[in-house]
């Protein structure tokens, strides 16, 4: 067993053969696709290869710095966006893939990975194990058992046993990676945390092996018990036992399932900053009412104020809504929360982040004003759904097998096709309310119909699948006369919704699984589709077609394009986003005061002509 050290850092440096340049690389790369690929580095910098020479780095640090993983780049435009340098999100990727891989191969790092999976070590035992379960739908998944190698050949180049991976090893371990191998390597540390309880491989473990120390801080562990009672003053929150009816044995719902789980996210962050602060000991609490006391709302507070000044995913706006939830839930629960309303309405913070909530945020003012000023991108927003259903298109249209990556793909343009049109030529709906269409089975509310001879599809949104339950949505229509939504929706259903393997009848009836009802399937269950997949899938899809988005800049945008036609179709606008005209006064004043503002230069423009 060995310890990761600045000697063996610098060993693996020695193997490493010092920098080329990218000449070096072109002339090392036999076939002559890549070599044109290779040479593409030559036009982007505008300099020769052999110019190109790391800049001080070795090749494989400045390549990445430059060109990043697209996994990395999220929503982020691609190098040399300005100049339009990449076709597709797609080439870029393939581009990379092959220059990256051309340049490891000349350091001699390609034959060095080799080596290292060729060793003969406590390794190798445990991947073969690990390999043999991931076969023939066993315990772990191939992408899990993937992720865990790629952690071996890193650990092994660090001289790193399976054995070594504790606390007092892995830290060191980590902060010597690159940031996204970094990530990678914590995601394949935490999997084998959840599969060590199967004991064959809990053998080729620590004893104690247990990630807990990988979370940050912020992140302390809530126990389990703190959770469900979390969980159960959610619940009795959600319900007005008011309305009671003891032949349905029902209640109505203030706030529906999705709700739920930000206000538990919200009392989980509450029971953090209490532990953190000192002020309670969450494993010996029989109840939930010390979290409430003064000194804990005070110091809860201040954390939540703390965090948004220092964590970039954490802001003032976020906090102010947490501390009203707590009050809200609190209040349902029967405990006092007079003090809590008073902070809210009080502390300068979170009067700040409660203004922050009145209006709309910088970065979604930032899309609207760009597709306001741009009019290609108003024919590429409504368009995308068309745009995605293509590229699908492209991907199908083989008698060849599909391989599984371009499979994903296909799957991934054609929910956002379908998604798309739901909301371009339906209505303008929140994410959550869309991911929740179900088009079979006892709860169905999507439906294809015949009106009057035309071909329609019907979307019905019960009020509880709205933000708040607050607005009723009539019936939404998709048509087959207008701008191929009908067509998008019909193609979906048809050809791209059965290439989910729970959507497709001849899959589950073979393997004898229940069928999905819900629109929108997940890719490995019968359950509908997560919000966070689908979230990522929009980022990267839009990005694709030359239009960074996300889901919820569906509804700004429509909003945007009526409203800066005239600020008088405010009323079209709040039937189309299900949302009253005050919101929409609220958020989208700053259009109508830019409108008044340019009117005003107008008249000016007239006068002094007139002079």
């Amino acid at each position: 067993m060995g310890v990761f050290s600045t000697a063996s850092k610098a060993a693996m440096a020695a193997a490493v053969p010092s920098p080329n340049t990218m000449q070096t690389v072109f002339d090392e790369t036999p076939e002559g696709t890549e070599r044109t690929r290779v040479a593409r580095l030559g036009e982007y910098f505008s300099a020769p290869l052999s110019a190109l020479d790391g800049a001080g780095v070795d090749l494989v640090t400045w390549f990445e710095a430059n060109f990043p993983h697209p996994k990395i780049l999220g929503a982020q435009p691609l190098p040399g966006a300005a100049r339009a340098f990449w076709s597709s999100r797609t080439a870029y990727a393939k581009w990379r893939e092959v220059v990256h891989r051309r340049i490891r191969t000349t350091l001699g790092l390609v034959e060095a990975q080799k080596a290292v999976r060729a060793r003969v070590d406590a390794w190798t035992p445990f991947l073969s194990l690990l390999e043999s379960l991931s076969k023939d739908h066993g315990p772990v998944h191939p992408g899990t058992f993937g992720a865990i190698r790629s952690l071996s050949d890193r650990a092994r180049t660090a001289e790193l046993d399976p054995l070594d991976l504790t606390p007092d090893q892995v830290p060191a371990f980590l902060e010597a990676l690159p940031v996204h191998e970094r990530g990678s390597s914590m995601t394949a540390l935490k999997a084998l945390d959840r599969l060590k309880r199967f004991p064959q491989i809990a053998g080729h473990l620590p004893s104690d092996y247990d990630t807990a120390y990988l979370l940050p801080p912020s992140r302390s562990v809530v126990p389990k018990e703190i959770r469900r009672k979390i969980a159960e003053m959610v619940k009795v929150a959600r319900f007005d036992h008011s309305t009671y009816d003891d032949v349905s044995e029902s209640c109505t719902e203030n706030f529906n399932e999705q709700t739920a789980q930000t206000y538990h996210a919200a009392f989980v962050t509450l029971a953090r900053a209490a532990k953190e602060s000192g002020q309670v000991d969450l494993a010996s609490l029989d109840s939930l009412s010390p979290l409430f006391k003064k000194k804990n709302r005070i110091e809860a507070i201040r954390s939540l104020i703390d965090r948004a000044e220092t964590d970039a995913g954490f802001s003032l706006r976020t906090a102010a809504d947490y501390v009203r939830i707590v009050a809200q839930i609190g209040e349902a629960n029967g405990f006092k929360m007079k003090g809590w309303r008073r902070s809210l309405k009080k502390n300068p913070a979170l009067k700040e982040g409660h203004a922050a909530g009145e209006k709309m945020s910088p970065k979604n003012q930032e899309f609207c004003e760009r597709l306001i000023h741009n009019p290609s991108d108003v024919r590429t927003f409504l368009r995308q759904h068309v745009l995605y259903q293509e590229r699908a298109q492209d991907i199908l249209a083989t008698d060849k097998p599909i391989p599984k990556e371009k499979l994903r793909t296909a799957r991934r343009l054609a929910t956002c096709a379908a998604f798309s049109t739901l909301e371009i030529r339906g209505a303008g709906l929140r994410k959550g309310s869309a991911l929740a269409a179900q088009c079979e089975g006892a709860q169905q509310n999507f439906f294809r119909k015949t009106s009057g001879g035309k071909k329609l599809f019907e979307l019905r949104l019960a009020r509880k699948d709205m933000k708040g339950g607050y607005v009723e949505m009539p019936p939404i229509h998709v048509r087959d006369d207008k701008y191929c939504g009908y067509e998008v929706l019909d193609w979906y259903l048809t050809t791209a919704r059965p290439l989910f393997d729970y959507a497709n009848p001849e899959f589950c009836e073979k393997e004898k699984f229940a069928r999905a009802t819900h629109l929108f399937v997940a890719e490995k269950s019968a359950r509908p589709l997560g919000g966070a997949t689908f979230y990522n899938w929009m980022i990267r899809s839009s990005a694709e077609i030359g239009l960074p988005m996300f889901p919820h800049n569906f509804r700004h945008g429509f909003a945007t394009l009526l409203l800066a036609r005239s600020w008088s179709n405010r009323g079209r606008a709040a039937a189309y986003l299900g949302c009253s005209v005050g919101v929409l006064d609220t958020y989208y004043g700053w259009i109508d005061k830019r409108q008044k503002l340019e009117e005003v230069q107008d008249l000016l423009a007239e006068a002094m002509s007139g002079l």
